[in-house]
């Protein structure tokens, strides 16, 4: 099944790094979660994506963003800004 885990599959949390690793019980209790860890680090992570601390840029703004970057001026393609 996509998304879940492998019986045999250890993995890191991305929000805190804890070591997914244990019974068959504990990675079905935890198989909800994946690949996080708890339900705790899976609201943190939604609660970043809601802050704004993660961002998609799409392909021309990234060349936008790297283009200034080579001239030497700072400007905030992320912000709409342009």
């Amino acid at each position: 099944m996509l998304g879940q885990p492998d019986k045999n599959m250890k993995h890191q949390c991305p929000v805190c790094h804890k070591t997914i690793n244990g019974t068959n019980q504990e990675r079905a209790d935890q198989a909800k979660f994946f690949p996080f860890c708890s339900q705790r680090c899976k609201l943190m992570d939604l609660g970043a994506w809601l802050d704004g601390k993660y961002k998609i840029i799409s392909e021309s703004q990234l060349q936008k963003q790297e283009s200034s970057e080579l001239r030497g001026t700072s400007s905030d393609v992320t912000s709409g800004n342009h």
